[in-house]
């Protein structure tokens, strides 16, 4: 049971209640929050806002336990809302939910003093599991942006005190799954070597899983790749979009340091497809490699996101179940 928080001490106790104020500008958000809600009698909601000044308002006089709070609000911004929230209902807990994924944009949500960040593509699995976060005095930030826009971020701002973690190197890197995705592509490409790598936010990289043909040298220098690596993968990480590299001798893709490898271990083309799930969290990579200059051709490009949709497909079921779970 979450239980209601003491406001002077800032710690929880076995009450029953936790006061809510809803803001969105939007009808069908706040009703969807109010449902979402009801599935824990222990949150109550005594008021909903449409505005930021109203939000202000209604802060003030309800003092809420917990705001959930948009950032496109008319009047009043809820990133400015949340600022005089803090100033006429101090202990209120606040957390953004938006559809904003802008690292300036959270990070200066959560400088307001706000407990947590969720994105509404995520609302429907990360909502109430934020809110317990949040009442605990924990933070929490949806998964989706340690995984992606904050991933390179080296500010801190976010911390890792609470965040449900979409881990696809924990859930996935010791399944079948990738090593058979790996055996599929290699079959109807004919590609000389391949790798899969997956993200692991908790060092926020990716990390090889699977891999066909190479040694320890290649392997040891690709094991932990940043989306800042001047490297194929890399460059699909930033992009979230294919990088296909026809010649490694010539592509200014590559850093120097990052094509001896390629060379040393006999690859001349290759190509890195971003893995991306429905909710458009980035999964991994999966890279093919060649022998020869060229590399792949358009039709061995279309089996490669044919097997690909059909891998991403199991993951997210297998992923969701898995959040279930936690």
């Amino acid at each position: 049971m979450i239980s209601r928080f003491n406001r002077a001490e800032g710690v929880l106790l076995n009450t029953t209640s936790i006061r809510v104020l809803v803001v969105d500008d939007h009808e069908r958000w706040r009703r969807f929050f109010s449902k979402t809600l009801q599935k824990q009698p222990e949150l109550q909601v005594t008021g909903e806002a449409s505005d930021g000044l109203e939000a202000v308002h209604q802060a003030q006089e309800l003092q809420p336990d917990l705001i959930l709070l948009d950032i496109g609000l008319p009047s009043l911004n809820g990133i400015e809302a949340a600022r005089r929230i803090r100033q006429v209902s101090p202990a209120s807990r606040i957390l953004f939910v938006s559809e904003n994924r802008s690292t300036d944009i959270v990070e200066q949500a959560l400088n307001t003093g706000a407990s947590g960040y969720v994105m509404k593509s995520d609302a429907n699995s990360e909502l109430l599991p934020a809110i317990k976060a949040v009442l605990l005095g924990k933070r929490f930030v949806s998964a989706c942006l340690a995984a992606h826009d904050l991933m390179t971020s080296d500010r801190g701002v976010l911390g890792d005190e609470c965040r449900i973690e979409y881990n696809p190197y924990q859930l996935f890197g010791r399944t079948g799954l990738v090593s058979e995705l790996l055996v599929s592509i290699l079959e109807a490409t004919a590609a000389d070597f391949g790798t899969v790598q997956l993200f692991d936010p908790t060092s926020r990289v990716f990390r090889i899983v699977a891999q066909q043909g190479f040694q320890s040298g290649f392997l040891d220098y690709f094991d932990q790749v940043s989306d800042n690596k001047k490297c194929a993968c890399g460059a699909a990480m930033r992009s979230r979009s294919r990088t296909v590299v026809f010649d490694v001798a010539t592509d200014p893709v590559f850093s120097n340091e990052t094509r001896d490898v390629l060379l040393s271990a006999n690859v001349r083309s290759v190509q890195s497809t971003p893995l991306v799930d429905t909710l458009g969290k980035l999964v991994g990579i999966l890279s093919t490699h060649y022998r020869s200059p060229g590399g792949a051709t358009s039709d061995v490009l279309k089996q490669v996101d044919i097997l690909a949709a059909s891998f991403l497909a199991r993951v997210n079921v297998s992923g969701r179940n898995a959040r279930e779970v936690e």
